[in-house]
């Protein structure tokens, strides 16, 4: 799906800030990167180059819920 829309993005001469992150449930059950990797890995499979694509770790759970994520844990992603 994310895949999709970043390809469809970049045929319309986009340039696509796609953002990748797991909810709180992820998160607690430690499936952080698991879940990162699985979205990345969705773009890949759809874009021949990464040129035109900034990605960007935004977690869901911090996603106007007033929580953020610690510098620490943004960086172990």
């Amino acid at each position: 799906f994310v895949g999709d829309k970043v390809a469809y993005a970049l045929g319309q001469g986009l340039k696509v800030i796609a953002c990748v992150g797991e909810t709180l449930e992820q998160r607690e059950a430690g499936k952080t990167l698991d879940v990162v990797a699985a979205q990345t890995r969705a773009i890949a499979e759809r874009v021949s180059s990464w040129e035109n694509i900034v990605l960007a770790y935004e977690p869901v759970w911090a996603i106007g819920t007033g929580k953020v994520a610690t510098p620490a844990q943004a960086q172990e992603v």
